[in-house]
């Protein structure tokens, strides 16, 4: 009997702990930690390469993903239960060589956030370019600073728009909007209810 109770209790252990996830990593999920490399390396070269940002200290790189549903069969459902994480894909800006010998490389789609070291946004780049602005978007400058301040891990576009996005914080989920009026943040729940359809649908 004693030995029953022991295998029983390590049986709902193991099981507990094999759906138990402390930390979303879409870095992971989705395979593409040298992806990520690749294009912040490339991003760094961009940015030596432009004299008004590369004498700031302390720079730093900040990805929104350009994520989606690759096969539009992702249902309210996947959402709900956050299985669509799991079912995105992503894309990449193919750039070319004008010599014979170098093949075409490809990196990642992102918008990329770069701050100096006090989490002050001081460009905005992709793989393409880099540059900088008089002012930025107040929606931007807030974004960077909540990626700093680590209220957000991971960023990745949803919808059909430029300005609406899913937020990570270990295995929380948040929906952000860029609005006139601000960054407005919903929870998860929130979101489901008041903008889910309007948003992806």
């Amino acid at each position: 009997m004693r030995r029953f109770v022991i295998l029983a209790t390590i049986i709902m252990c193991s099981g507990i702990y094999s759906y138990a996830q402390e930390n979303i990593d879409l870095i992971e999920i989705l395979n593409i930690r040298q992806d990520v490399i690749s294009l912040e390396n490339r991003i760094a070269n961009l940015i030596i390469k432009n004299s008004e940002i590369a004498n700031i200290r302390g720079v730093r790189q900040f990805h929104i993903f350009w994520l989606g549903d690759v096969e539009n069969n992702l249902k309210k459902e996947d959402y709900l239960d956050h299985s669509f994480l799991y079912k995105l894909g992503y894309g990449y800006y193919h750039l070319g060589t004008n010599s014979l010998f170098k093949k075409e490389k490809k990196y990642i789609r992102t918008t990329t956030l770069i701050t100096d070291a006090a989490g002050n946004l001081v460009a905005i780049g992709d793989a393409r370019l880099v540059h900088i602005s008089p002012v930025f978007d107040s929606n931007d400058v807030k974004l960077a600073k909540m990626f700093f301040d680590k209220e957000i891990d991971f960023v990745f576009r949803i919808g059909r728009t430029f300005n609406r996005y899913v937020g990570i914080k270990g295995s929380t989920l948040c929906a952000l909007e860029a609005t006139k009026d601000g960054l407005q943040t919903y929870t998860w729940e929130e979101f489901m209810k008041c903008c889910f359809d309007e948003w992806v649908y």
